[in-house]
């Protein structure tokens, strides 16, 4: 507990509160199993999984030509997220088969391929088919001596991450800072946008990354942020509005390829109530401090996320806005009405499980939405999709306060 000021009944600065949920959800540690880090050579074709954001947990050769890359969780019970990534090469060009193999689950991204880990390309439909009883895919690849990466979705590790948010720093109303550390000691930044004072502002929140395979959440969160600081309005709206924004909360699961657990074994999406997990329990006390500190109010907290189709799940209407009444439902119409040919996807939730749309409303009675891309949205869509929504939610909120 931090004292604050001089007087004789010092301020002491809180912490996130308890929220007994109606779906309580078990958020104790539960064991995980690490992959083991290694490179597979048989003969002249060569694969590893010795690099950030890996999932291959075996590769096994059935033929000459066949080959196959066995995918499993951290643990279970766990959501369906099958992330898969390895590299793969060959002394000589070839063409070979793969065949990812889920002891557990089933297939469900697309595979994407890139020649330097940056540029990625989806993977031809005509080279790849569902097979046993639609569980796998096979999938046919050229092969030489140039290394492809072969993945569920495009990489975005740690590092990657740290670099967009140095860059963003370079803009003067941006400062990148500190929260704490994951379990592995990866550093947990965010970024706090605002123009001037902090102090007496309201805050809007950002955060992205809690489930590691979930990149085209992460793809909508970077561009939303983005358009904040690029947009016409915004040295107004950074005049009035503090954004702060965690793009990374669960780097240990990114880095190491996991389908949705941190390295407690917990959805840290669940963990909203009690922060039993560091990560979860860091960014809330984070997050409730400088707000305090600052006398700022949180009005409105954004959850960007993958799943199969876009939609945002929201707070039911009959549930009582204290903060901003009147928003969400102007800023989806803008949403909707600002994209050409776009019908709005809503759905929303009962109010009874520790997720953070609940837990904005439960904490600081504000606004929460949770911002789903689905795992193929095209992704000139997704840019689109995220510069419009800042975009409006600038608009709603200057115009309502004019």
């Amino acid at each position: 507990m931090v004292w604050l000021g001089t007087n004789c009944a010092p301020k002491t600065i809180p912490e996130a509160t308890i929220y007994n949920f109606p779906d309580p959800v078990d958020t104790e540690d539960h064991d995980i199993s690490l992959q083991v880090r290694k490179q597979y050579d048989y003969g002249t074709i060569h694969a590893t999984n010795k690099y950030p954001t890996a999932r291959l947990n075996n590769f096994i050769q059935e033929n000459d030509s066949v080959f196959h890359a066995i995918i499993e969780p951290e643990n279970t019970p766990i959501n369906h997220s099958p992330w898969y990534g390895f590299k793969i090469w060959s002394d000589t060009p070839d063409s070979i088969y793969i065949k990812l193999v889920y002891p557990t689950h089933r297939h469900r991204y697309v595979p994407k391929l890139s020649d330097d880990g940056l540029s990625w390309t989806p993977l031809a439909e005509t080279e790849y088919r569902r097979v046993d009883d639609d569980v796998n895919l096979l999938m046919k690849l050229p092969v030489d001596r140039d290394t492809l990466w072969v993945s569920a979705q495009e990489i975005y590790d740690s590092r990657l991450n740290r670099q967009w948010a140095q860059e963003l720093a370079m803009n003067e109303n941006v400062t990148l800072g500190t929260y704490g550390q994951s379990r592995s000691g990866i550093e947990l930044n965010y970024l706090d946008i605002t123009r001037g004072k902090k102090k007496g502002k309201d805050v809007i929140v950002v955060l992205s990354r809690q489930h590691p395979p979930e990149v085209t959440g992460y793809l909508a969160m970077r561009v939303f942020v983005e358009e904040i600081l690029e947009n016409p309005r915004s040295a107004e709206f950074l005049g009035k509005y503090r954004v702060l924004v965690y793009p990374m909360l669960n780097p240990d699961g990114v880095d190491n390829g996991h389908w949705r657990h941190n390295f407690g074994g917990i959805d840290l999406n669940r963990d909203w109530a009690y922060y039993h997990q560091p990560e979860t329990r860091q960014v809330a006390n984070h997050l409730v401090a400088e707000t305090f500190k600052n006398k700022n109010q949180v009005v409105l907290g954004l959850d960007f996320h993958s799943t199969q189709e876009d939609v945002f799940y929201t707070i039911p209407d009959e549930v009582q806005r204290y903060v901003i009444p009147g928003f969400k439902r102007a800023w989806l119409n803008g949403i909707e009405s600002n994209i050409p040919n776009y019908s709005l996807n809503e759905s929303p939730d009962p109010m009874s499980s520790p997720v953070t749309k609940f837990w904005f409303y439960t904490q600081f009675q504000a606004e929460g939405v949770t911002y789903e891309i689905g795992d193929e949205t095209p992704r000139d869509f997704i840019r689109l999709k995220g510069r419009v929504s800042a975009q409006q939610m600038i608009k709603v909120l200057l115009d309502n306060e004019q």
